[in-house]
């Protein structure tokens, strides 16, 4: 078995065939395919169910993907080592969708300037999904909300924000969360940090909850929010930045609920060469807006 086996099989898998594999990998379809078949036949075990020019792993082939991808890991740290720790090489990010819009920008420009050999690859998510991701080898890290209550993560902080709600302009204060819970509640899906602290405290009241909206960006609850379909949870750097948006208004939440803590996180005792470059920057101030 060589490494190449393993880097054609977890293109596969993660492109869902050989064809855009082979795009992707910059190979020939039918060196891909012979690749894929010879270690099906070293390891005896078919690792994707064939349809059509479709390909789905296997329950065999999803366990073996997990390991695929922590050798391929710690083959690149093995490279990294051996060039004296230069970070270089794939690098996996994951970010929720507030952090990736108004804290990463300045952040990965100045990474980017100094670390050029990594090539970056950005996912936005829930906490919850990429929290699971760091943990099941599809991200090398992630900018999450705590608290992070899962072991086998290492963590540090790295912003802190200040969590508002959005309501139409017209809406009078907000100071209480009885006026939240019969509101239609503008969020993202559930695994969302933000989401669930809104949810939290809008049951606080006692009122059962109202209807809850989810969307898929901040631009778009800004504007339901506008037309007064709701009220939206989101740090106040998002909202001050939101372009071409008028007619909300801004309202403050109690300290608990509105202070709220970014850490950066990856697996325990796997932070490749280029995690520990971002992390390093982090650490040295590089988050503008800490």
């Amino acid at each position: 078995m060589e490494l190449t086996d393993l880097e054609v099989f977890r293109a596969v898998a993660r492109h869902g065939g050989v064809t855009r594999a082979a795009e992707a990998l910059s190979k020939v379809q039918s060196g891909v395919s012979a690749r894929l078949t010879g270690l099906e036949r070293e390891l005896g075990a078919e690792l994707f169910a064939r349809r059509g020019r479709s390909m789905d792993l296997t329950s065999r082939g999803r366990a073996f993907l997990d390991y695929a991808e922590r050798i391929l890991i710690l083959a690149e740290e093995a490279r990294a080592c051996v060039r004296g720790d230069i970070a270089a090489g794939p690098f996996r990010l994951g970010a929720m969708e507030s952090t990736s819009a108004s804290r990463l920008p300045e952040l990965l420009g100045r990474y980017h300037a100094l670390h050029p050999q990594v090539a970056l690859e950005l996912t936005t998510g829930t906490t919850a999904d990429l929290i699971r991701d760091v943990l099941g080898y599809g991200l090398d890290a992630a900018f999450v909300s705590e608290p992070v209550e899962i072991g086998g993560l290492e963590r540090l902080a790295a912003f802190r924000e200040e969590l508002v709600l959005v309501a139409a302009s017209e809406q009078g204060p907000i100071t209480s969360p009885a006026q939240v819970a019969t509101r239609a509640l503008l969020v993202f899906r559930r695994g969302c940090a933000y989401r669930k602290r809104l949810e939290d405290w809008a049951s606080a009241g006692g009122a059962p909850l109202g209807r809850v909206v989810e969307l898929s960006s901040y631009q778009t609850m800004l504007g339901c929010a506008a037309s007064g379909m709701g009220v939206a949870i989101m740090p106040r750097s998002v909202a001050d930045m939101a372009p071409g948006v008028s007619g909300v208004s801004i309202h403050e939440l109690p300290p608990d609920i509105a202070q709220a803590q970014t850490s950066l996180i990856w697996r325990a005792g796997n932070g490749t060469a280029a995690v520990r470059a971002l992390a390093a920057l982090v650490g040295e101030g590089g988050c503008c807006g800490q």
